[in-house]
């Protein structure tokens, strides 16, 4: 039997036993490239496959082959490198997924990434916590190439993710009337197809609010404190005090750019009494206060470290306590959230997780 028959029969097995994965799988072209792939690779477009390296296979690791590619491509890997290192980005998209495909029942390759301590990480997390002078060896096979290897469009790259996006709805949907979607796999599949909504169309309502000519309980009025009466302020002039806090992990340094251009429009706009910026990680490593004449500092930021979102929280309420309000970006990867403040809190995040409390949104390049 050759290469092209064995990988048919596998994805056909796998569209029966899996249809999640199987469905999916049916959307790249199966293309045989012995000169140029020594194992397995996708873009997004193509499965390309050695065949040598297939007929070494059995039926059972060939469907958690095909499986391991098409959670490449669920995951938009093939689009979301940027300018990092192909290698590493290679080795922090497996560690992203293997774990999944494991929990689903799949048998892998021999050599495939493994390793239970980045269970729930994206690939950006996992590759900025990855040691990049002595990184794990790379996995011998199913390998990500950028999304079309070259051969898209220019700006093709969103109309691929949307693509994929409006696939993997379809086959979750096949799968659950079959009864056959991994119980594992519900809760993921909701995060990747639930609508985005553009972060700036919540950010600026958020902020806005604290610039309405209304009474603020957490500045009383001085005049009335001395008659041992407490009334609040009321706010007419600018926002009040606003919190940004940058979580300076190296996963969210492709979103710094456009959220600090964006909060540097709002301190100029809406005016905040003040506007504290805070970097952190794991603790407070530096913090800038601007008021509302300031021209907005240009921020250095240095990416690394893990993440705490309690250090920053505890530093505002033994620092700044008429702080009213905060904004935080980070890619919401800890569970150290702490006790929720006496005042709202914006999660911008990189990733489509849900904090605990606060309001959550998604940014999205």
């Amino acid at each position: 039997m050759s290469a092209e028959s064995d990988m048919l029969k596998a994805r056909a097995q796998l569209l029966m036993d899996q249809p999640f994965f199987g469905a999916l799988a049916l959307r790249l072209k199966l293309v045989q490239d012995d000169e140029n792939c020594e194992t397995a690779a996708t873009d997004g477009v193509r499965l390309i496959y050695n065949s040598k390296f297939i007929e070494k296979l059995d039926t059972i690791t060939r469907k958690g082959l095909i499986a391991h590619e098409v959670m490449h491509c669920v995951f938009n890997h093939m689009t979301r490198r940027q300018q990092r290192d192909h290698k590493l980005w290679n080795i922090a998209t497996d560690y992203a997924i293997n774990n999944h495909l494991i929990d689903s029942g799949f048998v892998l390759p021999e050599g495939g990434l493994v390793d239970k301590q980045y269970d729930g990480m994206n690939a950006e997390a996992i590759y900025a916590n990855l040691d990049h002078e002595n990184p794990p060896k790379q996995c011998p096979w199913g390998m990500v190439l950028d999304a079309g290897a070259g051969q898209l469009e220019s700006g093709s790259n969103a109309a691929l993710e949307s693509e994929w996006q409006v696939a993997v709805t379809q086959a979750a949907e096949v799968a659950k009337r079959a009864g056959k979607l991994p119980g594992g796999m519900t809760r993921f599949i909701e995060d990747i197809i639930k609508p985005v909504v553009d972060w700036r169309t919540v950010l600026w309502p958020f902020c806005t609010a604290l610039t309405n000519d209304d009474y603020s309980w957490r500045k009383p009025n001085r005049a009335y404190i001395s008659e041992d009466e407490y009334l609040p302020s009321m706010l007419t002039e600018g926002a009040g005090h606003l919190a940004l806090i940058i979580d300076t992990s190296g996963s969210c340094s492709l979103y710094w750019e456009q959220f600090l251009s964006e909060m540097a429009a709002i301190h100029s706009e809406l005016r905040p009494t003040q506007l504290t910026i805070l970097h952190v990680d794991t603790q407070v490593a530096h913090v800038d206060e601007v008021m509302p004449d300031d021209i907005f500092p240009k921020q250095d930021i240095k990416g690394g470290g893990g993440t705490a979102f309690s250090p920053a929280f505890d530093y505002i309420n033994e620092h700044y306590p008429d702080v009213e309000a905060a904004v935080y970006l980070t890619d919401l990867e800890s569970h150290d959230f702490g006790d929720e403040p006496p005042y709202p809190v914006l999660w911008v995040s990189t990733e489509r997780h849900e904090a605990p409390w606060g309001q959550t949104t998604y940014i999205t390049l």
